[in-house]
């Protein structure tokens, strides 16, 4: 009976030996490691090599179903390709010839001679080899680490081109050739690796789900993708496919973001929140269809309305200016439970710019209203969950009681509220943004725009300063500092400048050479030649009213 798993320990030298042939399955994530892990890769070789000992590097497992033949790499990927890189540099600075082409040859196979094929000994995924064999394992290609970070599209190539330039850094410094000579030598030597061989892909599959001790920990999307492959039970042709697909959407939009969209995902469908994320999604998404169907009929609509919902990015999906503004909105406010039904409204209604508008007008509304003037984090879970399963009954979502529409005693309470202090940061920035869009002449500023917020009366004004001449009353400052009527927004730059001038100073910055402000907000400050708890009053209700209308509130 065949032995299903194998184990050796092999010299670096071996690992990369002629008949190396490592391959980098499609299913596998791409280069994860940052310069956290390549340093301490470097130093920990560094210091074996200063104290002429050996090192473990740790182990790797394949898949390989045959005595000889290409292997799948499913754990130690960072590893082996990091080892590549540093055997690439240490290649292109070596002093002679001889040792260049004995370094290539534990690269690739060949390229040194006119018609030479190339054989390589580790190939990346279908995303990354391309990049990989002309940025680093061709001659010379580590010399200039700049046009390896120029070369660079996707996260895991600007990673390896990191590493690139942190190694070549690091012997090109203070290094001599005859140093990187005995250095390439003892790593070629002294270093090793336990090469663990499974010969059944199914155990490769469950392999991959639960090694990788020593490297950079899978994030979750990474085992969601195998795991959904291993129960799909795709073909090579298939898993090489569908993994292309999911890729490239990961590369769209960046690791992160794309994790979080598979959690959006998960709570759509799972509003429960009970259990353990791969699980419950695979559970969900599959108890719904075959994995096929969600990686390229479902997926790609996800990712689209993740795109332009969370990220801004519209180039796919064509809105409404209306629906833009609220979208605008919506991601300057520092909760999150929104984005759940933004995105299940985009991906399941067909495009009807009307209705669009009018659900995401509604729904910047109540995300505003549960940001202020509710207190119970749980009780806006609770309400984004039952605004979704409204929206899973066609029509009950813009019903007179849908729990999108705020009832008469909740826009009362969300009224009151804007009357009251916003001593949060990020509350009342994200709050005078869009009061920004509600006055006259005013526009939406997303999120990221370089605009602060300026409290008019300071917080601390200066002692005998013409402030004081006002502002005497305790209570007066107690109640209006952080209220709406003292705020204004300013340029980074010019908020640094006014923190505790005078007022007319501080007019002189908003309105430049007495023209018109920065933003559409401070525009009602134009002629006033003192700053006094009664106009923070007036101004404050006014700015209340704009909102109220805005929010038919």
């Amino acid at each position: 009976m065949p032995m299903n798993l194998q184990a050796e320990v092999l010299r670096i030298r071996d690992v990369f030996s002629s008949g190396a042939d490592l391959r980098v399955p499609p299913y596998q994530r791409g280069y994860a490691w940052g310069d956290t892990e390549v340093q301490a890769l470097i130093k920990d070789l560094r210091d074996a090599f200063t104290q002429g000992t050996v090192y473990f590097v740790g182990a790797m497992v394949v898949i390989q179903t045959r005595k000889s033949g290409p292997s799948d790499v499913v754990d130690g990927q960072q590893r082996i390709t990091t080892l590549t890189i540093i055997l690439a540099v240490l290649r292109d600075l070596a002093a002679s010839a001889d040792e260049a082409a004995s370094l290539h040859a534990m690269i690739g196979q060949g390229g040194f001679g006119w018609g030479s094929p190339q054989r390589w000994r580790v190939t990346l995924n279908h995303l990354d080899s391309r990049y990989f064999r002309d940025n680093v394992q061709t001659k010379n290609s580590t010399l200039s680490p700049d046009a390896v970070d120029q070369a660079a599209e996707s996260e895991s190539q600007k990673r390896i081109a990191r590493a690139v330039r942190l190694i070549h850094d690091e012997f090109s410094g203070d290094w001599t050739d005859e140093d990187r000579l005995r250095f390439a030598r003892w790593l070629t030597d002294e270093v090793s690796v336990v090469k663990v061989r499974v010969s059944e892909h199914s155990i490769g599959y469950r392999v991959f789900l639960v090694l990788n001790k020593r490297g950079k920990p899978l994030s979750d999307h990474d085992i969601m993708k195998s795991a959904f492959f291993e129960r799909a039970g795709f073909t090579d042709a298939e898993a090489v496919r569908h993994s292309h697909t999911w890729n490239e959407y990961a590369n769209r939009l960046g690791s992160d973001a794309f994790e979080d969209m598979l959690k959006q995902i998960r709570f759509l469908y799972d509003r429960n929140m009970k259990g353990e994320f791969v699980e419950t999604l695979l559970h969900v998404v599959m108890s719904s269809m075959p994995v096929s169907t969600f990686i390229n009929q479902m997926l790609p609509r996800f990712v689209d309305a993740y795109d332009a919902v969370v990220l801004g990015n519209q180039d796919r999906m064509q809105f409404a200016p209306e629906v833009a503004r609220s979208l605008c909105f919506l991601r300057s406010i520092h909760h999150e439970s929104w984005r759940a039904p933004a995105i299940k409204y985009l991906v399941e209604n067909p495009r009807n710019d009307e209705e669009a508008a009018r659900f995401f007008a509604g729904l910047e509304r109540l995300a505003y209203m549960l940001q202020y003037a509710v207190k119970e984090r749980d009780y806006r879970h609770k309400r984004y969950r039952r605004v979704l399963d409204a929206m899973d009954q066609e029509g009950a979502i813009f019903e007179p009681h849908s729990p999108l529409q705020p009832t008469p005693e909740e826009k009362a309470r969300f009224r009151d509220r804007l009357q009251g202090r916003f001593p949060n940061f990020k509350q009342r920035r994200a709050l005078v943004l869009r009061l920004n869009a509600a006055v006259p002449g005013g526009v939406a500023i997303p999120g990221e725009a370089d605009a602060t917020l300026e409290h008019i009366f300071p917080r601390t004004p200066p002692k005998n300063s013409s402030w004081l001449e006002h502002w005497q009353n305790p209570d007066d400052i107690q109640e209006l500092t952080e209220c709406l009527g003292n705020f204004t927004l300013l340029p980074d730059a010019l908020n640094q400048k006014a923190d505790r001038l005078e007022f007319s100073k501080k007019m002189e910055l908003y309105f430049p050479d007495g023209g018109q402000p920065h933003f559409a907000v401070s525009n009602d400050l134009r002629g006033l030649s003192d700053f006094t708890p009664k106009n923070v009053r007036e101004r404050r209700d006014m700015f209340v009213n704009y909102l109220a209308r805005e929010w038919d509130l």
